[in-house]
Order: structure tokens, then sequence, then C-alpha cells
């Protein structure tokens, strides 16, 4: 089943590159990352052509589920000036602070209709010190940002609709977009302000040109003094030094048919966004019609069927209303991670630089990556508010790839043998 994302219309069809182009830039990846470095290129001027493989967003931004969620992941504003230092450290909580904003802002700033939803994200937390514990959360957050708060459990449960969440962050500048729709918007800009954009045009290729660069696709390729890898879990398979410096997450996400009036009343009552902070993660939003969209964890070995009934049966397990639901969408695809589940500018060689920022965050980050690594592009004395690094391999990366996958699976056994001894 495909999924709910481009309210039903056609996206433009594209022609792949045919023959030999120059050009000041060449994005490779047609997603968020890749269409937002673009658009802010265009906008200073720069020649700039965009490759995408497949169609427009069709990658990890279509298979996502649009929530934009401006929060730090399995970490805290003290651990990040920890590992960072003081200056790139504070340049990363700037970034993750600003994400959500930067996002809704472009998307006004360029008229982009994609149901966006600026009412917020909850982030919520099981256990009796959950309220403590977020707490002090927030107050390390203090220097950067002033858009969160804490929720008691009972404002928690009022503003989710779910069972057993001892507390939650709710931030203010979160929220919601179509993604696939989004995606459209920036490319329909870009190429407004004068940029190219090729569809089934992956690149084969990337090489010295001179003092250029060379990326060839099937049919054609384009010389340009800077290359941007944008292709998420794609980017390590254009250059031998990224092998290997990002984990692959395989994600499901559902929709269901529109939600009855007394479920729709109790579930997200506010129109909120909630992505929990277990291992175990749960997340629900509501699409268009009323469609509450959840994410599932999933093998490859599950059915259509197996999955309506895991999807009904978490949310039984969830929400304080609840009836079975028909799923008219299931889509599934890859969330990439980075080690350090931060966001990173890499800077392979000269002039050929990649955006590693999925981490199950990447709509809102990576639309203000676009923006900071175009700036330092046209500008290369202004840095990014976060440090290009060089490519690292993930130690052990033959096993290292499965563990998301095997810790997802072992927290969703570990939630299941606590329900069966609490009976």
């Amino acid at each position: 089943m495909r999924a709910i994302w481009g309210g039903g219309a056609d996206p433009v069809a594209r022609a792949p590159l045919d023959g030999a182009i120059e050009a000041d830039v060449v994005v490779v990846g047609g997603g968020v990352a890749g269409l937002s470095t673009a658009l802010h290129l265009a906008e200073a001027g720069r020649r700039v052509v965009v490759l995408e493989a497949g169609r427009i967003g069709e990658g990890a931004t279509g298979a996502s589920a649009g929530i934009i969620a401006p929060q730090l992941i399995r970490t805290s504003p003290d651990a990040v000036l920890k590992r960072l230092g003081r200056d790139h450290g504070e340049g990363m909580l700037r970034l993750v602070a600003d994400s959500g904003r930067a996002l809704f802002d472009l998307a006004v700033r360029h008229d982009i209709a994609c149901d966006a939803t600026s009412s917020g994200f909850i982030a919520a937390a099981v256990g009796h010190s959950s309220h403590t514990r977020l707490s002090a959360r927030m107050a390390e957050w203090q220097p950067w940002r002033n858009d969160i708060e804490v929720l008691d459990a009972a404002e928690t449960a009022r503003l989710t609709g779910c069972k057993g969440y001892g507390a939650a962050v709710l931030d203010h500048s979160g929220g919601s977009i179509d993604p696939l729709m989004f995606a459209h918007g920036l490319a329909a800009r870009v190429e407004a302000l004068g940029g190219w954009i090729h569809e089934a045009s992956a690149a084969s290729t990337i090489t010295r040109h001179g003092a250029a660069w060379r990326v060839t696709t099937d049919q054609g390729q384009v010389v340009a003094q800077t290359v941007v890898l944008a292709a998420n879990g794609g980017n390590t398979a254009l250059h031998p030094a990224l092998a290997g410096t990002v984990l692959p997450f395989p994600v499901c996400e559902v929709a269901s048919e529109p939600l009855p009036a007394e479920m729709r009343a109790a579930i997200l009552p506010e129109g909120h966004s909630l992505t929990d902070l277990e291992a175990d993660i749960f997340s629900i939003r509501y699409a268009a019609g009323g469609r509450l969209v959840t994410a599932f964890p999933v093998n490859d070995k599950l059915t259509p069927t197996q999955i309506v009934e895991g999807v009904n049966r978490r949310l039984s397990e969830m929400l304080r209303v609840y009836r079975p639901l028909r799923l008219d969408y299931i889509w599934q695809g890859t969330a990439w991670v980075n080690s350090n589940l931060l966001p990173r500018l890499v800077r392979v060689e000269d002039g050929l630089v990649a955006i590693q920022a999925c981490n199950g965050r990447g709509l809102g980050i990576n639309a203000l990556l676009g923006r900071e690594l175009a700036q330092a592009i046209v500008d290369p004395a202004r840095a990014p508010v976060i440090p290009f690094v060089a490519p690292s391999r993930v130690s052990g990366f033959a096993l290292a790839k499965h563990v998301p996958r095997l810790l997802m699976s072992a927290a969703l056994m570990t939630k299941k043998l606590r329900q069966m001894i609490t009976r």
C-alpha cells in the first residue's frame, strides 16, 4: 500500500539528465536536505542542479511520519556540551532548538502548501520519576530556548489521550507537515529560482575534474565546483570514505481510517504530535481527513494482516479511548542514524560534502542544515552552526548495522514480559 502523503496530486514529472552540463553546485538527492540546500543556493544566485535517483521526495522524506520534533534523541544538552565542547555543543543545541521554527518559516516564506500544523510536539515518558527527569532536562535547555514546558501526568493524559505516561515535554515549536507536499513545494521553488532538477538520474560516479567535480549518471554528467551529497543512506555508496558511516533503522508507518468522533475528541484533542521517549518508541499524529498516523516496528516477514493486528494491539494498549481501526495506508522505509544520534555535516574532500542528519528527526533539522550549508558554500568564511567533520566509519559496522533493529526488538520483548508479569 502507498503512503498517505502527497495530497492526492501527482508530482510534476521531471526529465532525466541527458548530456553534459555545468553548474556551480550539484546536489545529489531530492529529499528535504537536498532541496533545502538547493533552494537556498538558488536564492543566492548560484547555478544549482539536483539529481534524484527516483522521484522527488520518494526516499526517506516520503517514508517519514511528517512529525516535526525539535528535540535531542537519547541524550541531553549537558551531554552534548560534554561530548562536543562548549563552542560546537552550543551550535548543535541552537540547531536543534531552531529547527522547527526554521521549517515552518520556510514553508510560509515560499507559500508551500503542506498541511503544516505548528501546534506543538509532545515527548512523553513513563515512570514515577519522569517528571523530575524531564524537569531537569528542561533546565538544561534554558540558556537556548524558552518554548518548552514539562507536563504532569494528568495534563499529559489530557493532551495525548494515552495511558501510562508520568510526564511529558511540550515543545511549542514542533508540529507536523505532509512531507511529500513539502518536498514538492521546495522543488517547485528551486525551479522557479532558476535551478534544475532531474529525476530518474542516479549518480553512478563522482570523480575529480581538474579543480572541479564530475558527477556521472546513466545518460549524462554535471561538472561543478561543489558537490553536496544529500541522498540519506545512499551517500554511503557514492564515496569510499562514507561507507559504513551510518546505521540503517527500518521503519513502518501506517494511517488509519478517519477516526470516529469519540476517539478524535480524546486523542491529541489540541492537534499536537507525539513521539515518546521509550525504547520501543510510540508515536501518533493526525493526517488529512482525521486519520491517525502511527509507527510500527516490523521486519520483512510480517504480512499486511499481521501489521494491522499488531498496530491495533499496540493502540489498544496505549490509547484511553479505543476501538479497532482499519488501516488505509501502510508504507515502509529506512531511517539512517549516526552512531551518536546527532546530525552531521561531513567534509569528504575539498568541494565534496555530505549531510548526515536523519536520526528520526530529519525534516526540521535537514531544512535548517540546508540553509546553513548553502550559506557556507556561498561564503566560505561563514561557518555553519555546526562544524564540518571528517567521515567516521562506525566501529564494527558489520555487526553494528543490526543494532538499531535489535534494540527495538529487545525493547518490545521487554515490554511484553513486563505486561505479562503485571497482569
